[in-house]
């Protein structure tokens, strides 16, 4: 991204923000891409090379080993954001809004990733096979993403404006928006995006938990 910006003549002649707008884009899709992969696959590759029971014969419970996953691809996130914060800074040198940019793509980036993953994780525990959680997982980020990235006339109708209303991609780059285009600044300002990403996460919460329920209904070996 940082060679074309470079030398790619249309690229390079971007308004700053809108660079800025650009580079979000990139970070957050790049994180939200390889923490659904990994989330997806991370309890069935277990399932899969039958390694989940012997894990289970420790003093282990299912909450710590979901929590350990769940942590575990976050962090993936956390070093996604490492290497990206030298860029953003870059990116938004001579503005007064690098401190803002970055802890806003921080903070909204988290929360939407963060719901992604329990989500994903959801999915995991349900299906129990890499062949099935993947694609899944893959068709709800692509179901997330179309709506936010290519859907300016989509968003016109009730559907797409309430479904959007919970779609954590819209609402992280609905807030870099309103922070970089329209200067709000406040957490005030931005409350109504920061809730509904709350809100996102307490739902990927409860699917979970359900997801959890089943899965000690029907043992680590699903019964046919």
């Amino acid at each position: 991204m940082s060679y074309l910006l470079l030398t790619n003549k249309e690229l390079s002649l971007l308004d700053q923000t809108e660079l800025m707008l650009l580079l979000a884009e990139v970070i957050v899709g790049v994180g939200l891409l390889i923490v659904t992969i990994e989330s997806s696959t991370a309890i069935t590759t277990e399932m899969e090379s039958e390694t989940i029971e012997s894990l289970f014969l420790t003093p282990l419970t299912l909450t710590d080993f979901i929590t350990g996953k769940v942590l575990a691809s976050f962090t993936l996130w956390l070093l996604v954001c490492l290497i990206a914060i030298p860029y953003v800074v870059v990116a938004s040198s001579g503005s007064q809004l690098t401190l803002p940019f970055i802890g806003y793509l921080l903070l909204m980036s988290s929360l939407g990733i963060m719901g992604m993953i329990l989500v994903t994780t959801a999915v995991s525990l349900l299906l129990r096979s890499s062949k099935n959680t993947l694609p899944t997982s893959l068709i709800i980020l692509l179901a997330f993403a179309i709506p936010a990235l290519f859907g300016a006339s989509l968003k016109n109708n009730s559907f797409m404006f309430y479904f959007n209303r919970v779609n954590p991609i819209e609402n992280i780059f609905g807030c870099l928006d309103n922070v970089l285009v329209d200067g709000q600044l406040s957490l005030m300002q931005n409350a109504a995006f920061i809730i509904s990403l709350v809100a996102f996460c307490l739902i990927g919460i409860g699917l979970l938990a359900a997801a959890i329920g089943q899965f000690n209904k029907q043992g680590v070996i699903k019964c046919q």
